[in-house]
C-alpha cells in the first residue's frame, strides 16, 4: 500500500511540472474583430509568441499549470491561468487610458503617466501614410509647435522650426536614430524602418543632450523584431507629381505689352521679331520646359520574427523621385538589420546595421527663366544654322537677356553618388533587479562623389562658355559615438517610485575631401568628362576637419504614489570648437508634474478620465560654429611687386580668431496641462511656453586693420540674444459608434512670436538683397523676418493726384511720376522719399499655425485626411515683377488689360513704361507684399483591406491618395509654402521663384503574410 500512494505521489509531483501546447484566438471586446500583434508570454519566462493576422496564436512548451500574460499597447493586460487547458480564446478589452504607453526620452523609456516635459509622439503608421524621401515632410501638422516648411524639388531637405527661432546658427533640431546622435538632416534614412519619433520640444526633455538642443531634439526609434512566427510585409506606392502652370503671355500679347511700354513713352519699340507674330507660332517655355509629371516610387520590404532568444528585423527599401525637368533626381536604396541576442536574464546584446546608396542629378532651377523668356522665340535656331556642337543650336532671346531655359537644362550635368552606413552595436547587463548597464558604439561613415561637366559652347556673345570644365570632389565623413550609461529603477514602501541614469559619452566627427579640376576638354564627349582629359587651368584642393565632444550625463526621476513627479538633469559637454577655460559648460534641467486624477477628492468625479499639471525649466546649447572659429589662421597667399611686377608667394591672415568664445546658451520654461474627458474619447493638451538665448554666437563685423583677411572679415563673438514666446493647443477626439464604424478628428494650434532681443551691436541686420537694396531688416527688440521698405499708396489715377501728393510747402514728392504710377508714402512729412520713409512693411512668420487630422474606418475601408496651414504671415512676391515686362521679360497673361491704361482702370498694377522713372518695380515696397496665409490639404487617402477569406493567412490593403491635392489662399504665387524655406531664420518669406511643391497621387498596397 504504501507503494501505491509513493508512486501515486510521484506521479502527481510530475504532472505538476508537464508542458503542453495552448492555442486559441484573440479578439477586441469592444468589436469582436480580430486582434493582430498581441504578445503572450509564459509569465516569468522569455517564452512567448505573437498573434498572426487572425488574431491566432500557438504557444509550446507552457506547464499546466502555468499562467498566460496577454498584452497589446492601448489594451488591458490580462492574466489567465492555464489549468491544464490546451484552449484559451481572449477577448482584449479597450484601455480607458494610454497612460502605460512607453515613451522614448532621451538615454531611456518611461511610460507616458510619468512625464514631466512636453514630448510628442508620432507612430510609423502615421509617417508613412505620406509617401515622403524625408520623414520630417510627413510630420507636418502632426505636431504642435512643430513648423515644417517643405519645399518640392528631389532631395530638398525641409526646414524645422521647434518652437520658434532662438539662434541665427541654424534651425535644424538634432536627430537620434536608436539613441545615436546623426546631425541635422534625415534624407538618409528610410521612413518605413521608423517605429516611433519623440519630439523633445522644451529644454526640461531636451538639456540631457545639452550643447546640441537648442532647436529641440527628435528621437528616432527604427523598428526591432518581435518574438513569434516569421512575417512579411511589402508595401509599395507608385505615382506622379505634377505642377500647375502659371499664365503667362502668349506671343501675340508678349508683343503688345513689349510695344506699349515703349509708346506710352512716346518712344518707338525696340522690336526684334516677326510683326504681328500669332499665339501658334509663338513658344510655350513652360510646356517646353517643365514635364507634365515626374514619376514617384517607394518599396518597402521587412522580414521579421524571432524568439525567446534571438529577435530580428530585416528590411529592404527603396525610393525615387524624378524632377519636372528632363534632369533632375534622387533616389536611395536602403537596408536596415535590427538582431538582438538574449543570452540570459543578466546579459544581452544587439547589432543594428543600415547601409545605404544614394544618387542623384542636381535639379535646375529653370522655372523663372521659363516664365521671363520671350515667347516669340523659338527654342532651336533654323536648321540651315546647325553646328557639330550640339549646344550652339538653341535660338537666342530675340528681345530680352534671359537665357534659353531649354538650353541650361540640355547642358546640366552635376550628379552625385554616396555610399554610408550607419552601425550601432550594444551591450547591455542587468547584474541586479532594476540595474541596468549599457555600452553602444555607433558609427556613422558616408562617402560621396560630385562629379560636374559644363560644357564648351556659344549660343549668342552673351549666352557662352569659351571652354568646357570638369570636376570632381570626393569627400569621406566618419563619425562615432561611444555611449555608456547606468540605469537604476526601483520603489520604495509601494509608493515611492525612483529611475536614475548617470552616464559619460564620447563623439568624434571628421571630414576629409579633395577636389580637381581641369577646363577646356577636346570635345564635349561624354568619354571625355573627366578630369585628366582637360587641358587648360589645372586646379585641386582638399582639406581635413575635425571636431570632438565629451559629456557627462545624469538624470533623477521620482514620483511618489503616481501623483507627485519630480525629474532633474543634468549634462557637462565639453567641445574641441572652444578655446581653453571654455571648453565646459554646463546643462541643467528640472521638471515637474502633478497627476490630479489620482488624488482621493477626484474619486466619484465623473468630468475627467485624466488631469496632469507640467513645469519644466531648463539649459540647453549651440556650438554651430567652424572647427577654428576661435582660432586666427594663416594661408598662402600671392601679389606683385615692383616694375617688374613680379609675382611673389607668401602667407596671410586667412581668418580671424577669438580666444574668448564660450557656449551659446538657451533658457527655457514651459507650462503643461494634460486632460482627458468624455470616458477618454476627448484628448486635450495645453502649453505656453518662453525660450530665450544669451551669449548668441555671431559672426561680426571685424574692425578694418592692416594685415587683416580683407575688408568684409568677420570674427565670430558671444554678443547676441533672441526670444521665442508661444502657446500651443492640441484637441483630439477619438470614438467607435458602432460595431463597424470608428472615427478620429485632431485640431493642433500654435503660435510662436520670434524676437531680436540683441544682435550684433552695430545696429539693424539687413538682408534679401533686391535691386542694390535689401528686402528684410532685423533690428534690436524687434520681431525677426520682416519686410522693410516703402508704403505703396495705389496709383495715381491722374495729372492732378500726381501734382497734389507734395508736401507741406506744395513740392511736388514724385516728380518723376505719369498717371498709373505707384503713389508712395512720404512717411516722415520732410518732403523727400528716402530711406527716412521706410518701414515695416509685413512679416514671414506665422501668427498661428494648424494641423487639422482626420480619419474613419468602415469594414474593410479607411479613410485620411491631413490638412495644415499658416495665417499671418506675408510673402515678399517678387513674381509680380513679371506684370512688368521689364528688360523685355515675359509677363503674365492678361498684363495689358490688368496694368492700368486709363483712370480707374486699376490702382493695383502700375502702368507699362520702359523706363520706370518712378521706380514702380526697382524699390522695395508693399506692392511686392501678399498675405502668404494658406490652408492646404496634405493628404487624402482611401484605403481598402480585401476579405481574409479570399487570401488565407494575408492581408491585402490597397490604397489611393493625394497629396497637397488643393489649398485655400489669396496668394498669387506659385506656392505660398515654399517661400518660407528661406535661406536662414532671419532671411525668409521671399518668393525667388524655387521648386513648388507639387501635387502627389499615388496608388500603394501593403501585404502582409
Amino acid at each position: 500500500m504504501r507503494r501505491i500512494i509513493f508512486i501515486f505521489l510521484c506521479l502527481l509531483s510530475l504532472s505538476s511540472y508537464a508542458q503542453i501546447t495552448v492555442k486559441g484566438i484573440v479578439t477586441s471586446a469592444s468589436d469582436k474583430e480580430p486582434q493582430i500583434g498581441t504578445t503572450i508570454q509564459v509569465k516569468g519566462t522569455g517564452n512567448g509568441t505573437i498573434t498572426g493576422l487572425d488574431g491566432d496564436y500557438s504557444l509550446t512548451n507552457v506547464p499546466k499549470n502555468g499562467t498566460l500574460v496577454f498584452s497589446m499597447i492601448g489594451y488591458e493586460t490580462q492574466e489567465i491561468a492555464v489549468n491544464g487547458r490546451t484552449t484559451i480564446n481572449v477577448a482584449m478589452k479597450e484601455s480607458t487610458e494610454l497612460l502605460d504607453e512607453v515613451v522614448v526620452i532621451g538615454y531611456g523609456a518611461v511610460k507616458k503617466s510619468d512625464l514631466t516635459s512636453s514630448i510628442s509622439t508620432v507612430k510609423g503608421e502615421q509617417i508613412t501614410e505620406t509617401t515622403t524621401g524625408n520623414a520630417m515632410d510627413a510630420l507636418q501638422g502632426k505636431v504642435n509647435g512643430v513648423q515644417v516648411m517643405s519645399g518640392g524639388g528631389p532631395g530638398t531637405q525641409p526646414k524645422v522650426l521647434i518652437r520658434g527661432v532662438t539662434t541665427v546658427n541654424g534651425s535644424d533640431p538634432l536627430y537620434v536614430v536608436d539613441g545615436m546622435p546623426v546631425g541635422g538632416n534625415i534624407n538618409f534614412l528610410n521612413s518605413s524602418d521608423i517605429q516611433s519619433m519623440e519630439v523633445l520640444k522644451d529644454a526640461s526633455a531636451a538639456a540631457i543632450y545639452g550643447t546640441r538642443g537648442s532647436n529641440g531634439v527628435i528621437l528616432i526609434t527604427t523598428k526591432k523584431g518581435v518574438a513569434g512566427s516569421t512575417r512579411f510585409n511589402f508595401t509599395s506606392s507608385v505615382g506622379f507629381q505634377t505642377i500647375s502652370n502659371p499664365d503667362m503671355a502668349k506671343a501675340s500679347e508678349y508683343e503688345q505689352v513689349f510695344k506699349t511700354r515703349y509708346t506710352n513713352e512716346g518712344r518707338t519699340p525696340v522690336w526684334n521679331s516677326k510683326e504681328n507674330m500669332t499665339d501658334a507660332e509663338g513658344t510655350d517655355w513652360w510646356n517646353e520646359v517643365v514635364n507634365k509629371t515626374a514619376l514617384v516610387q517607394n518599396y518597402a520590404l521587412s522580414i521579421s520574427g524571432g524568439n525567446e532568444k534571438l529577435l530580428y528585423n530585416l528590411s529592404l527599401g527603396y525610393f525615387r523621385n524624378n524632377s519636372q525637368f528632363d534632369v533632375g533626381y534622387w533616389d536611395k536604396i536602403n537596408v536596415r538589420l535590427n538582431t538582438e541576442y538574449t543570452f540570459n536574464k543578466y546579459v544581452k546584446m544587439g547589432f543594428d546595421i543600415a547601409p545605404r546608396v544614394e544618387s542623384w542629378d542636381d535639379t535646375p532651377n529653370q522655372f523663372g527663366s521659363a516664365m521671363a523668356m520671350d515667347p516669340t522665340t523659338p527654342v532651336f535656331r533654323d536648321k540651315s544654322e546647325w553646328v557639330d556642337n550640339e549646344y550652339n543650336n538653341y535660338a537666342r532671346s530675340h528681345n530680352n537677356q534671359t537665357w534659353n531655359p531649354v538650353a541650361s537644362i540640355a547642358r546640366a550635368n552635376s550628379h552625385s553618388r554616396e555610399y554610408g552606413v550607419i552601425m550601432n552595436p550594444y551591450l547591455q547587463v542587468t547584474p541586479l533587479k532594476g540595474l541596468v548597464l549599457r555600452t553602444q558604439f555607433g558609427i556613422n561613415a558616408h562617402i560621396r562623389r560630385e562629379d560636374k561637366f559644363t560644357p564648351e559652347f556659344e549660343i549668342d556673345q552673351l549666352e557662352k562658355s569659351t571652354y568646357s570644365n570638369v570636376s570632381r570632389k570626393m569627400t569621406e565623413w566618419l563619425d562615432w559615438n561611444w555611449t555608456n550609461t547606468a540605469s537604476y529603477m526601483t520603489t520604495i514602501a509601494e509608493k515611492h517610485n525612483l529611475n536614475t541614469m548617470v552616464g559619460f559619452t564620447a563623439e568624434r566627427f571628421a571630414e576629409y575631401w579633395v577636389s580637381g579640376a581641369r577646363d577646356d576638354t577636346p570635345n564635349n564627349s561624354d568619354n571625355l568628362q573627366e578630369v585628366h582629359a582637360g587641358t587648360l587651368n589645372q586646379k585641386a584642393d582638399g582639406n581635413t576637419s575635425f571636431n570632438t565632444l565629451l559629456s557627462y550625463i545624469g538624470r533623477v526621476m521620482y514620483n511618489y504614489d503616481n501623483r507627485y513627479y519630480l525629474t532633474a538633469s543634468l549634462r557637462a559637454d565639453g567641445s574641441s570648437k572652444f578655446p581653453k577655460g571654455n571648453k565646459y559648460a554646463f546643462f541643467p534641467s528640472v521638471s515637474a508634474a502633478w497627476r490630479v486624477i489620482g488624488e482621493n477628492f477626484m474619486e466619484g468625479q465623473t468630468v475627467f478620465d485624466n488631469l496632469k499639471i507640467r513645469a519644466g525649466w531648463g539649459r540647453v546649447g549651440n556650438q554651430s560654429i567652424s572647427n577654428s572659429a576661435y582660432l586666427t589662421l594663416l594661408d598662402s597667399s600671392d601679389a606683385v611687386f615692383g616694375t617688374d611686377q613680379q609675382r611673389l608667394t607668401g602667407s596671410t591672415i586667412s581668418s580671424v580668431g577669438n580666444k574668448t568664445l564660450k557656449w551659446e546658451t538657451v533658457e527655457d520654461y514651459n507650462l503643461g496641462l494634460d486632460m482627458t474627458f468624455l470616458k477618454s474619447r476627448l484628448d486635450v493638451t495645453f502649453d505656453v511656453y518662453q525660450k530665450k538665448s544669451r551669449d548668441m554666437l555671431y559672426a561680426k563685423q571685424n574692425i578694418l586693420a592692416v594685415g587683416y583677411p580683407n575688408w568684409n572679415s568677420q570674427v565670430t563673438m558671444n554678443i547676441g540674444s533672441m526670444k521665442a514666446t508661444g502657446w500651443e493647443l492640441s484637441l483630439n477626439w477619438n470614438d467607435r459608434i458602432a460595431k463597424d464604424f470608428g472615427y478620429n478628428v485632431g485640431l493642433n494650434l500654435s503660435t510662436v512670436k520670434n524676437k531680436a532681443v540683441k544682435l550684433s551691436g552695430d545696429g539693424p541686420i539687413y538682408t534679401g538683397g533686391f535691386n542694390s537694396d535689401q528686402i528684410i531688416r532685423n533690428q534690436d527688440g524687434s520681431e525677426i523676418g520682416r519686410f522693410y521698405g516703402y508704403v505703396a499708396d495705389g496709383l495715381f489715377q491722374n495729372k492732378t493726384e500726381v501734382l497734389a501728393h507734395t508736401d507741406e510747402h506744395g513740392n511736388v514728392l514724385q516728380a518723376n511720376a505719369q498717371p498709373g504710377d505707384i503713389r508712395f508714402k512720404d512717411l516722415n512729412h520732410d518732403g523727400t522719399l528716402d530711406d527716412k520713409d521706410k518701414t515695416y512693411i509685413g512679416n514671414a512668420y506665422p501668427d498661428l499655425m494648424m494641423g487639422v487630422n482626420m480619419g474613419f474606418n468602415y469594414k474593410n475601408i479607411d479613410f485620411t485626411a491631413n490638412f495644415y496651414g499658416t495665417f499671418g504671415n506675408d510673402i515678399f512676391n517678387t513674381t509680380r515683377n513679371l506684370y512688368s515686362g521689364a528688360n523685355g521679360s515675359n509677363v503674365y497673361a492678361g498684363t495689358l488689360n490688368k496694368a492700368w491704361h486709363g483712370e480707374g482702370t486699376s490702382n493695383d498694377i502700375p502702368r507699362l513704361t520702359a523706363n520706370d522713372n518712378n521706380l514702380n518695380y526697382t524699390r522695395v515696397s508693399s506692392f511686392y507684399v501678399e498675405d502668404g496665409s494658406y490652408f492646404r490639404c496634405k493628404l487624402l487617402q482611401v484605403g481598402y483591406t480585401l476579405p481574409k477569406k479570399l487570401l488565407g493567412n494575408a492581408s491585402l490593403r490597397l490604397s489611393f491618395s493625394a497629396q497637397n491635392p488643393f489649398t485655400i489662399t489669396g496668394y498669387s504665387g506659385m506656392d505660398p509654402e515654399r517661400p518660407q524655406l528661406g535661406a536662414s531664420v532671419i532671411e525668409t518669406g521671399i518668393d525667388w521663384i524655387a521648386y513648388p511643391n507639387p501635387r502627389t497621387f499615388l496608388f500603394g498596397i501593403d501585404l502582409k503574410f
